[in-house]
């Protein structure tokens, strides 16, 4: 008994229990558990406290615990109850941590949530950014659709008007000479619209065979086109499919954290468990020897109580002889006396067996005291008879039952040897359960460092997610390009053959004019032949009609001067739109090859994460095997561990106790029930997602 000072500086005893501590750590303290009544505590109230507070039930079979005959702890004692507690484990505040771990899991579902409510708006977006980039497209398709009409339309009129130039110089010409009346075959003007006719000819044959080069080679470039948006096409499918991989990952990483959360949960309890098993285990093993030792030293004050009786018997039986002695030595006597001894040889008989006869008066005197000694004699031989049977029941009573405090004693001493057998098969099973038990606070604090790496983890992929999202994006636009391409080729054909029918008429339109023209010339030969027959030779007009063929001739080049400026501004206008638009679609083209550049290296990522992903599968797979087989091996050797050996003994002893209490009626001992051993529990699944997660972020470091 221990008095500690509480904190209104009372004193109360205190009996409470020493864990020795001991050079191999937890496992010593699970081997030296002992109670002691030397247990000092500074902080008496706290300790008090704390120790109750998970071993009251415990503590409860303690209480017939006789403390002058316990154990004496020499051990140096606490320094604090912070000590105290770390010896059983350390001081971690699980509650804490539990609510800490529940927090940053709300968090990251709250981030989740926030992610999954802003990707429809992303998606919205992306949406109206291709529909404005749609509209855009088709604008500018407008606009290069425009511009070529333009341009087709310009080089028409400025053809046109070249023509329209040379056939009016040609016409001035040709009326000059027919003013001066020189003939057909001297016409310098007829032969300039032979020759104008034919170059215009040629120049139309030319341009026929540049538009039909132009048109193959936009043919090509169509074809090569195709080519781009099949696999631009073929890179979109394969960039979807990376990003389903992606989301597939996301949603395995949060069913990992799910299940290390759990298994990290049943892992503290099963530590729990394991640490309230062991301290059970101990007590019981205390409470088991104290008990035993308890009834070995009853049964030896009952031995000695018996040896007592038997000594006394063996005093009795001592007496009993010298009272036969005396008894045959006075019947030698009466026999002597009646065969007519003399009187002083009687005295002297007398007096030698210490009888006080000093008066020898008379023969009458001496035969009475005689007869009355005799009469004593026979009563106290009567009484010594009944003395003798009472101490021989006695005797056997007490010989059946030292027989039975033997045999009791043999069981019992073969009871102390099984539970000494027991205690230590217990102590080596503790033994075998502390590494585990270390193994898995070692492994519950890397789950716990790796369950605070999960947010990081889950961030990373979140942000491969919407990386692989953006090249599928980018994929999209570039295979929408490829077809705005295509589009615009099949555009830039169709105006080449446009182009090409336009030449081709305008050189059947130059073919009918040269006939047009010759057959004009052929009639005006004609009609100058036949007015040079009519009338001679020269032309007369009237100043009238001079004036109104110049001034005609005059209004007829001031309209083609300003359409010429016009169809000039216009083709400027257009030029200028024409270099704005080649310079988009430069920067398009650049942009593109940049993307280009991008997806290939998203692919090479994702072909990378890929074979990461099929390695560390093959990992995983390898690892449950080993884990299965291990742990196959470990139910195997669990179910032949001698805890059930010992509750078993522990249900024999009881039984024998119960029985030993209804056939013994001396000897009594309280025998306590043993604790059920719980059975041990399979091993958790968090070391193997330990294990792969630590695989899987050495693979995305690498």
């Amino acid at each position: 008994m221990e008095e500690i000072k509480d904190a209104e500086g009372n004193y109360s005893g205190v009996s409470s229990p020493t864990f020795q501590n001991s050079p191999g750590g937890r496992q010593g303290r699970s081997k030296d558990l002992k109670m002691s009544s030397s247990f000092k505590v500074p902080l008496g109230q706290v300790a008090i406290r704390s120790i109750q507070h998970t071993k009251t039930a415990s503590f409860d079979g303690l209480k017939d615990f006789n403390v002058q005959k316990a154990l004496i702890d020499t051990a140096a004692p606490f320094e604090s109850v912070k000590e105290a507690v770390s010896k059983f484990g350390g001081i971690l505040d699980w509650k804490a941590h539990k609510v800490i771990a529940l927090e940053k899991s709300k968090l990251i579902q709250i981030e989740l949530e926030k992610i999954e409510e802003e990707i429809p708006k992303y998606k919205r977006q992306s949406e109206a950014a291709e529909d404005a980039k749609t509209r855009v497209l088709g604008e500018l398709d407008t606009t290069k659709r425009l511009l070529e009409e333009l341009k087709h339309s310009l080089e028409k009129t400025e053809t046109e008007e070249a023509q329209a130039k040379q056939d009016s110089e040609l016409a001035q010409l040709r009326a000059r000479e027919m003013e001066q009346g020189i003939s057909d075959d001297a016409s310098v003007a007829a032969k300039a619209q032979a020759e104008v006719s034919r170059a215009r000819h040629e120049a139309a044959v030319r341009e026929l065979k540049s538009v039909k080069d132009e048109l193959a080679a936009i043919q090509a470039d169509y074809l090569r086109l195709v080519a781009e948006r099949d696999l631009a096409i073929a890179r979109a499918d394969e960039a979807v499919a990376a990003a389903r991989d992606v989301e597939k990952k996301v949603e395995d990483l949060t069913l990992e954290l799910i299940t290390t959360k759990e298994a990290l949960e049943s892992a503290h309890a099963s530590h729990l468990e394991a640490e309230e098993h062991r301290v059970g285990v101990a007590l019981a093993t205390d409470r088991d020897v104290l008990d035993w030792e308890k009834e070995l030293k009853q049964a030896e004050r009952e031995m000695q109580q018996l040896s007592e009786q038997i000594s006394s018997a063996a005093d009795v039986k001592s007496r009993a002889d010298a009272k036969s002695s005396l008894l045959l030595g006075l019947k030698n006597e009466l026999v002597a006396y009646k065969e007519g001894k003399p009187i002083q040889e009687y005295s002297e008989i007398v007096g030698e067996e210490g009888e006080p006869s000093k008066s020898q008066a008379s023969v009458p005197s001496a035969l009475a005291s005689a007869k009355k000694e005799l009469s004593e004699v026979h009563s106290s031989i009567e009484r010594a008879k009944e003395e003798v049977k009472c101490l021989r029941v006695a005797a056997s009573s007490l010989k059946a039952e030292l027989a039975r405090e033997t045999e009791a004693l043999a069981a019992l001493r073969q009871r102390e040897g099984m539970s000494a057998a027991a205690a230590s098969s217990l102590e080596a099973e503790l033994s075998r359960m502390q590494p585990e038990l270390d193994l898995a606070l070692a492994k519950e604090r890397e789950a716990a460092e790796r369950l605070e790496e999960l947010p990081k983890v889950l961030e990373r992929a979140t942000q491969d997610a919407e990386q692989a999202k953006s090249v599928v994006q980018f994929a999209r636009e570039e295979l929408g390009k490829a077809r705005e391409e295509a589009e615009q080729a099949k555009a830039a054909a169709g105006a080449t053959e446009a182009r090409l029918l336009a030449v081709q008429k305008e050189a059947k339109a130059s073919k009918a004019s040269e006939k047009l023209a010759l057959g004009a010339i052929k009639a005006m030969q004609e009609s100058e032949q036949q007015q040079a027959e009519a009338a001679g030779d020269g032309v007369t007009l009237s100043l009238e009609e001079y004036y109104a063929l110049s001034k005609k001739a005059y209004e007829a080049e001031e309209q083609a001067n300003e359409r010429l400026e016009s169809v000039m501004e216009q083709v400027k206008d257009a030029k200028k739109s024409e270099l704005l638009n080649l310079e988009k679609l430069e920067a398009a083209r650049r942009e593109m090859e940049e993307k280009k550049v991008a997806l290939r290296a998203a692919k090479e990522k994702a072909g990378e994460a890929n074979e990461g992903k099929l390695c560390a599968e093959q990992e995983l797979r390898e690892w449950r095997a080993e884990s299965e087989v291990k742990r196959r091996g470990s139910d195997a050797a669990a179910s032949q561990a001698p805890s059930r050996s010992s509750s078993g003994y522990f249900e024999e002893r009881r039984s024998s106790a119960n029985g030993e209490d209804a056939t013994s009626d001396g000897v009594g001992c309280n025998k306590d029930v043993a604790p059920e051993l719980k059975p041990k529990k399979k091993k958790s699944f968090f070391p193997r997602i330990v294990m792969f997660l630590a695989r899987k972020k050495v693979q995305t470091l690498k």
